[in-house]
């Protein structure tokens, strides 16, 4: 079982972020294999996580809230 959860943060993304979203969204990132995908997602993740609290913050809240509304009522 994969649970996939999607957040949509509002933030003001720096030079260096929108360098790396632009490449992220690129064709050649499209097709390009697995391993190279996974490295710039990392390395965009990580710059989000040391570069912008108010990502960091925002994900924070917001994870928990996703998760209760993912999970079964068992008392329905």
């Amino acid at each position: 079982m994969t649970l996939v959860m999607k957040l949509y943060l509002d933030f003001e993304p720096c030079k260096e972020c929108k360098e790396m979203m632009a490449e992220l969204s690129s064709p050649e990132m499209i097709f390009a294999d697995e391993k190279t995908r996974i490295d710039l997602s990392a390395k965009f993740l990580r710059h989000l996580t040391y570069n912008h609290n108010e990502v960091v913050q925002a994900v924070m809240e917001e994870l928990p809230k996703q998760k209760e509304n993912q999970e079964p009522d068992f008392y329905q």
